[in-house]
């Protein structure tokens, strides 16, 4: 089930990156960046009423708990900077090719708490033709 969850991920995320670089060719990555964002706060408060979520408590929370909103906003901007120069496959090639490189690292030392899972020579040909084909969308 969460494979499949993941494979709808990956399509939501390039129909999302897709449309906003589009509002960002009309209206500028900035803004296009406060518009999704903004849109997005207003639907996860939605869903949160509507499946009377209780919105937790932000006092006492440390800060590093909040760096994926700080991400998120910087990813975002990235995408709506890139868009309109190296259009949506390109910018989506080599964005997913930067989290793979990360996840491996991540991973394989066990960073923020993750468990270790070793990089394991099995999946070096799954990387290499991964890498390839990144190398291939960007020099092409």
């Amino acid at each position: 089930m969460y494979k499949n969850l993941a494979v709808i991920n990956g399509v939501l995320l390039a129909i999302m990156v897709f449309f906003n670089g589009m509002i960002s060719k009309k209206t500028g990555p900035y803004m296009s960046t406060l518009i999704f964002h903004t849109i997005g706060l207003i639907t996860i408060v939605l869903i949160a009423i509507v499946r009377k979520n209780k919105l937790p408590k932000l006092i006492g929370m440390k800060l590093i708990f909040l760096l994926p909103g700080v991400l998120g906003v910087i990813t975002i901007l990235l995408n709506n900077l890139c868009i309109p120069v190296i259009g949506v496959t390109l910018t989506s090639s080599i964005s997913l090719y930067g989290q793979l490189v990360m996840s491996i690292i991540v991973e394989h030392f066990g960073l923020f708490g993750m468990p270790v899972n070793k990089f394991r020579k099995e999946r070096i040909l799954g990387f290499s033709i991964i890498s390839l084909g990144a190398i291939v969308m960007i020099t092409i």
